[in-house]
């Protein structure tokens, strides 16, 4: 579940950072493979081929690796929540 959860992080932020990375250009250069465009707010940059795969694979992972979390969260129970709630039920009615 952490590791999920740190990947989840770390994909997230990568995909989000490739927006402001230093060496991505404003222009096409083709003979370097920078061919594919990335919508930087209305400003494109270009970027090769590795770099789209990253962020195809960072984009398309995150809600992958969330509803792995969740199922997790909800069918393995790691950190014993659906325990506790049982061990201590409900409040009585009319407890404030």
């Amino acid at each position: 579940m952490i590791v999920l959860m740190a990947t989840y992080i770390a994909s997230g932020v990568l995909a989000f950072s490739l927006f402001w990375w230093p060496n991505i250009p404003s222009s096409p250069r083709p003979e370097e493979g920078r061919i594919y465009p990335l919508n930087n707010h209305g400003r494109y940059t270009y970027m090769n081929r590795s770099e789209l795969d990253i962020l195809e694979l960072a984009s398309y992972g995150c809600p992958i690796l969330l509803i792995a979390l969740a199922a997790i969260q909800y069918l393995v129970d790691p950190f014993d929540e659906i325990r506790k709630k049982r061990k201590y039920g409900t409040k009585p009615r009319g407890f404030l």
